[in-house]
Order: C-alpha cells, then sequence, then structure tokens
C-alpha cells in the first residue's frame, strides 16, 4: 500500500533510491475498513490509497525508474555476433575450377564509448531530476484531492443542515395551513387568504424536496472524488463549527503567501526544471566536441575454394581492436542551432514561474477576500436572523389572533427562511476560505 507521506518524503529528498515503488502497488486493493461514518480524515486517507490518479503518478515514477536505468546502460558497451553466408555462380570458370562457390564469415564485435561530451552524464542527471518531478506530481495530486475532499465535504455539511432548515420552515407551514383552515371554517379568514398559505406551505413542501436533492447530489460528488460505487451508501460523521471557527483571525497574507511558495509541488517541480533545462543546453554544446570510442572483435571465414572448411576456419581466425576518434568540422549549423533552442527553452523557467507566482498571489487574495466578506456577512447575518425570528413569531401569534393578513404572514414566513439561509451559507464559505487559507499556510487540514 502507499500513502500521502510517501509522496512528500520522497519528493523531499535528493536521494535516487528513496522511494521503492512496485507495479503491485497500481492495481493493489485497499486494505483500509470503510467507515459507518466518514470522517474527513476518513476521506483523505481513503484517497490518498485509492486514487485512480496517485496510482497513476505511482506508474510514472515507475517507468521514470526505467529511463535512469536507460540512462545508466549507455555507459555499457556494445557486443553483438553476425554471420554472412554466400553463394557466388560463375557460368564460364576457368582452369577446371568449379563454379559454384559457397563462403561464409563469422564475427563477434565490441563497440564502447569512452568519451562524448559528458552527454551521458547529463542525460543521467536530467532523468533523475525527471523522476523527483514525477514524485512532485504526486505531492500536487494529493493537494487537489485534499482541497477537493474539503469542499465535497463541506457542501454535504451545509446541504445538510439546509435540509433541516427546509424540515422545521415545512413544520412551521403545516401549522399555518392548518391554523388557516380553522379560521376559514369558523369564518374568520377567506378561502382566497387560506388558499395563498396552502400555496405557500407546498412551496415549502417542494423546497424540502429540492434541498433533500442538492444533498444527495452534494454526497454524490464526495463518492466520485473517493471513488466509491453508486450503489454506497455514504454518510459523514457529525461536525459542529463553533463561532471562533468563522471569526478566527487569519494570518497576514504575505506570510501565508511566502509559506506557500516554500512548499508548494508547482513551484519545487519548476525549479528543477532549470536544471534539465540547463542540462540540454551542455548536451547541444557536446556537438562541437570530439567523441572517442573503442571498438573490438574476432573473426573468422570460409570459401569453397581452397582445403576444408575446418583447416580454414581456424586459418581464417582474426582478431582486432582500434580506436575511433570522432571530430566534428561543419555539422552545416546544425549545433549551433541546437544550442540556440536549448538556450531559448531555458526561458521557459523564468516564464512558468512568473505564471505560478501569480496564479498563487491570486488565489491567496481571492481567498482572503471571500473569507472577510463571508465573516461580514456571518456577523451581520446573526443579527437579521434574530431580528426576522422575532419579526416572524411576533406575526405568527398575531395571524393566530387574526390581526394580520395572509401576505404578511408569507412575508414574515419567507424573510425567516431566506435570512437562515444566507447565514448558513456565509458560515460555510467562511469556514472553506479559513481552511483553505490555513492548508495554503501549514500544509494541513483539521476538522472543526
Amino acid at each position: 500500500m502507499f500513502a500521502t507521506v510517501a509522496f512528500i518524503s520522497v519528493a523531499a529528498s535528493a536521494d535516487d533510491n528513496a522511494g521503492n515503488y512496485t507495479a503491485e502497488q497500481i492495481t493493489a486493493v485497499s486494505e483500509m475498513k470503510m467507515p459507518d461514518k466518514w470522517s474527513f480524515d476518513d476521506c483523505i486517507r481513503w484517497a490518498t490509497t485509492n486514487s485512480t490518479d496517485i496510482r497513476r503518478t505511482i506508474l510514472n515514477i515507475l517507468q521514470a525508474d526505467q529511463d535512469i536505468s536507460s540512462a545508466k546502460d549507455a555507459w555499457l558497451p556494445t557486443v553483438g555476433f553476425s554471420t554472412s553466408q554466400s553463394f557466388t555462380n560463375y557460368p564460364s570458370p576457368g582452369g577446371g575450377k568449379d563454379g559454384n562457390i559457397y563462403g561464409s564469415s563469422y564475427g563477434i564485435n565490441a563497440n564502447w564509448t569512452v568519451w562524448e561530451g559528458n552527454v551521458r552524464k547529463y542525460r543521467l542527471e536530467s532523468s533523475k531530476i525527471l523522476r523527483r518531478q514525477q514524485q512532485l506530481a504526486g505531492d500536487d495530486v494529493v493537494k487537489s484531492l485534499k482541497l477537493g475532499i474539503l469542499q465535497a465535504y463541506l457542501n454535504i455539511m451545509y446541504a445538510e443542515e439546509a435540509v433541516k432548515i427546509a424540515e422545521q420552515t415545512l413544520e412551521v407551514g403545516d401549522s399555518q395551513t392548518a391554523r388557516a383552515q380553522r379560521l376559514m371554517e369558523s369564518g374568520r379568514t377567506s378561502k382566497v387568504d387560506y388558499a395563498q398559505i396552502e400555496s405557500q406551505r407546498a412551496q415549502d413542501s417542494y423546497n424540502l424536496v429540492q434541498a433533500k436533492s442538492n444533498y444527495e447530489s452534494a454526497v454524490m460528488s464526495l463518492k466520485k472524488i473517493l471513488e466509491l460505487g453508486f450503489t454506497y451508501n455514504l454518510e459523514i460523521e457529525d461536525v459542529t463549527f463553533p463561532d471562533r471557527a468563522v471569526l478566527a483571525d487569519l494570518p497576514a497574507k504575505e506570510q501565508v503567501y511566502d509559506l506557500a511558495t516554500a512548499w508548494l509541488p508547482g513551484l519545487k517541480s519548476n525549479e528543477l526544471s532549470k536544471d534539465i533545462y540547463a542540462n540540454d543546453v551542455k548536451i547541444a554544446k557536446a556537438g562541437n566536441l570530439p567523441s572517442v570510442s573503442l571498438s573490438g572483435g574476432i573473426g573468422t571465414g570460409y570459401t569453397g575454394r581452397g582445403s576444408a572448411w575446418a583447416s580454414q576456419m581456424g586459418k581464417n581466425f582474426n582478431e582486432n581492436i582500434g580506436v575511433n576518434v570522432s571530430i566534428p568540422i561543419f555539422d552545416g549549423n546544425s549545433t549551433k542551432r541546437a544550442v540556440a533552442k536549448a538556450k531559448l527553452a531555458e526561458l521557459e523557467y523564468d516564464l512558468t514561474k512568473k505564471n505560478l507566482l501569480d496564479n498563487l498571489s491570486q488565489t491567496i487574495e481571492g481567498l482572503y477576500v471571500d473569507a472577510a466578506n463571508a465573516k461580514a456577512k456571518y456577523i451581520s447575518g446573526i443579527s437579521q436572523l434574530e431580528a426576522t425570528q422575532l419579526t416572524s413569531d411576533l406575526v405568527n401569534r398575531q395571524f393566530e389572533l387574526g390581526l394580520v393578513n395572509p401576505l404578511e404572514l408569507l412575508t414574515a414566513h419567507n424573510n425567516l427562511l431566506n435570512a437562515q439561509l444566507e447565514l448558513l451559507q456565509s458560515k460555510y464559505m467562511a469556514i472553506l476560505a479559513n481552511k483553505t487559507i490555513s492548508y495554503y499556510a501549514t500544509q494541513e487540514i483539521a476538522l472543526p
């Protein structure tokens, strides 16, 4: 099995042997027991051991391991066996010679490159860097999973509370409808007034159906992230957020930005790209350098004219060894163009870094704006809810006494519902922004 910690610790290490993954991990079945009610930590553990994206990252790392092995193998010599068989026909042989001659040759040849401008060295370095980038890609997948689960988990909590509000509102609507019916039967209100209240009760019933549908959609979103089957009945733990979770002070934006730039996988991966671009330039420049290789071999052969096959094979046996030096003089400017292109590719590092930092800055600034707006809306929403609750209670009592018309009752009823939902929405928007900001600063998410 594998986990989040494996990626974080390995990606932070420069040891090429760190993080030994196996192909079995890609298809391994999770040994984690499914809980009856899922906590946020349960969701994180499950996702980081079962996510297809995580397993795909392990596959990429295993492929990078093969690339490293191939780069190391470039230092090995090459050895090959070759043979040729021929048959020659002379239509007019002279001197009593045979017109058909069979010939064959056999040889074992070896070649080893001694030096080629250190191209093999630079390619090995780059392949090791690419492996570390794949490990950082695993960290980035974990980051996306955590933030995605956080949003989906909070959406379920929001939808669950919205269902409770809809149920309470429907209960009040039932009570108001029953009261209106009694007033109509006693002649103290009209059928039109009763119909208005009954229509509102039908709307409350639909609102409950819609709230339950939103809850199911939120659960489905989390199940999709966790890659659970559609038949699985997912329930989350009951979590209560106190006011301090909404109203908590946040660290300075600059501090969060500095902390995030120190650990975000995308930024660290781009820093590694700088070394790859530098190696590409060195490899391109190697086109102007000489190369040295050693070659050697043994061989023998046989022709139909002459002594017997065994005798010829022994007499024709030979050994050879040689040094080959290749010095480039002019290659049509191909090396010059390759160096120029490699240097231009180095500029990609600066552009990517600027783009990543700009996106991070905008993300953090947007989170602080969302957190401030949601917090202000939550504070005002508490006062607004208290006022609308008092108004609704008063209007309900007055309606029971026949002192207000249905329009006033329905207005108070809807105002209370809207105040409850707006307060609930601002609460979870603030929590989402606060927890996300905390994650960028600490790499940790805790609920509540």
